[in-house]
């Protein structure tokens, strides 16, 4: 109901700030959403892309709170915050996947999307667990790719062979939607089943669903990339089992334009993950709810916090030597009892 009554003034603002911000770049949107137990994870994502020179301009963010709507902001972002909406979500973290905390977050990665493309926009939506080797907006605009070009929707492999997530197996937390209608009624069908996402506790396996259904009734064209034959989007399965693909990443001989920390059971461990792959961005001050501290006055403006947050030189550091590293941490302990040894 509260969606159905502010529908056409969100879209309103939504589309005067893509305007204001000259956020659409060839008709596309990157879009993210945050809650305050989150936000270190947004700021690494930022921080690591400013540090690595791509162009965030064409990127927004939907906060559901406060706090990591002035975080966003004073990274320089486009932020959008649907208090109408998604006010009411928890700020916490998710202390493990399917938690309450996780399963209430999953309305709000529903409705960035929905309201972007009811716009007419395509989007590429991502979690915040992610770091970019190549801006993956360079692989999904590559006209020279036909077929490509012919699918509507096309996710990153899961990885997960649970019976839930099957035959497709697609991760719901990086994928690319080409606006049209077929696109549009699909997230307009997502959104009518919030109800469904909540008693499932998990958006994926409802979105998994829903391609099927609109795949055999409507055709539309859905692509889910192979997680052994294609390297480019590797994600959780990669990072804890098929470690070949992490060495060559490592290495430097890999086409990944992404690598998703997903298949990761809380914050805590994906921020260890990261500093280990030298992938994170994040200064430690930054880490904390109440970012007015960090700057003259506690007014946050739009960048104001970058130069307080983003390091420009990532910041390693081993925690567990039967994990991913960039550099060998054979002194750390393990985290999982009977976890090989990454270096040998």
């Amino acid at each position: 109901r509260i969606f159905l009554e502010n529908v056409d003034s969100v879209l309103e603002d939504l589309k005067q700030l893509l305007k204001e911000r000259n956020v659409v770049r060839n008709n596309t949107v990157v879009v993210l959403t945050v809650n305050a137990g989150q936000s270190e994870l947004l700021s690494n994502f930022i921080c690591s892309a400013k540090s690595k020179g791509f162009d965030i301009g064409n990127i927004l963010v939907f906060p559901t709170d406060e706090e990591s709507k002035l975080l966003a902001e004073g990274l320089g972002v486009a932020t959008y915050y649907d208090k109408k909406n998604l006010g009411a979500l928890p700020k916490g973290e998710a202390k493990m996947y399917g938690d309450p905390i996780f399963a209430a977050m999953m309305f709000a990665k529903i409705l960035c999307v929905a309201y972007v493309n009811m716009l007419g926009h395509d989007v590429l939506f991502q979690d915040v667990d992610i770091v970019w080797y190549r801006d993956p907006l360079e692989y999904f605009h590559d006209t020279s790719n036909k077929d490509l070009q012919n699918m509507d929707i096309l996710f990153q492999h899961d990885g997960s062979s649970q019976p839930r997530y099957n035959p497709l197996s697609a991760n719901s937390g990086f994928y690319y939607v080409r606006w049209n209608k077929k696109t549009q009624y699909l997230f307009t069908s997502f959104v009518y089943h919030g109800a469904v996402v909540r008693k499932t506790k998990s958006h994926q396996q409802v979105l998994v669903q829903l391609l099927l259904e609109h795949a055999s009734l409507f055709g539309l064209n859905v692509k889910v990339f192979d997680k052994a034959e294609t390297d480019m989007f590797p994600g959780g399965w990669h990072f804890h089992q098929h470690w070949d693909s992490i060495r060559d990443i490592i290495d430097g001989n890999s086409n990944a334009y992404i690598l998703h920390f997903s298949w990761t059971e809380n914050k805590v461990n994906k921020l260890l993950f990261m500093r280990q792959m030298n992938e994170w961005y994040v200064q430690e001050q930054c880490i904390t709810n109440d970012v007015t501290k960090l700057v003259e006055g506690g007014v946050v403006t739009d960048g104001s916090l970058t130069l307080s947050c983003c390091s420009k030189e990532p910041i390693f550091s081993c925690h567990y030597k039967d994990k991913p590293s960039k550099w060998p941490c054979k002194d750390s302990p393990k985290i999982d009892k009977k976890g090989k040894l990454f270096w040998k």
